[in-house]
């Protein structure tokens, strides 16, 4: 029996775009880049109105907060437990609000007047399932409905004899299979991000207890009125 080339040929290149696409999934899923203009302004005027103050109301520290990590989803709390923590080289503050950020839809944040990391921060449970076990699911869906999608649309391809009624299904099943391939892919790389914020936090909090004089804030307006 003789292999047809020009059914392989086409094959290998769906299987190779399919593992490209998984392997560059990072790189797909995080185009969205914040501004960091204005960055500056934000910091010292955060440092010096909302870091260390108790008596100004905790909407405005909270919309403070946001407005210095250019995030809707932190809180006064979460973004001085990163600084301390940046501010001891355990994390970097923008790269933890990134993961925060992509993996709101998987992280479970109790919110209160304290923050306790251990308690207040978690991935949000799914059945019985963990974190680990739903990744290899969502990576397996992506194979397998990619792969499904990509062959209808090959036997369309070579396919002559098929209706047009035929050939729109197929088009329409194929995208479809195609959209949740995607899915998956998104999915899985949101909930990589959770796990991996939920896992560097716990470490720096561990590390940062350990530490015998950890570094502390030097605001601005103290430092100035000093000199």
């Amino acid at each position: 029996m003789e292999m047809d080339w020009k059914l392989v040929a086409p094959m290998a290149g769906v299987m190779i775009t399919i593992i490209t696409l998984f392997l560059k999934r990072h790189e797909i899923t995080n185009l969205k880049h914040k501004k960091i203009s204005d960055r500056l302004v934000s910091s010292i005027q955060y440092f010096e109105k909302y870091y260390d103050s108790g008596n100004v109301n905790q909407l405005v520290l909270d919309r403070a907060a946001q407005d210095l990590a250019k995030s809707p989803n932190v809180d006064h709390n979460l973004v001085n437990k990163l600084i301390e923590f940046h501010q001891n080289y355990l994390v970097s503050f923008d790269h933890m609000i990134f993961l925060f950020d992509q993996g709101i839809n998987y992280i479970s944040y109790t919110k209160g007047q304290t923050l306790n990391i251990s308690k207040d921060l978690s991935v949000k449970p799914f059945l019985s399932l963990n974190a680990t076990f739903r990744r290899y699911v969502l990576i397996g869906g992506y194979f397998v409905f990619a792969s499904l999608g990509m062959v209808l649309l090959l036997v369309l391809g070579y396919s002559s004899s098929i209706q047009v009624f035929v050939s729109i299904g197929f088009i329409f099943i194929s995208v479809v299979f195609i959209a949740l391939a995607l899915l998956c892919l998104v999915l899985e790389d949101q909930l990589k991000d959770a796990v991996d914020f939920i896992k560097k936090i716990n470490e720096a909090n561990v590390k940062y207890k350990n530490i015998k004089k950890p570094k502390t804030i030097i605001l601005l307006e103290r430092n100035s009125k000093s000199t």
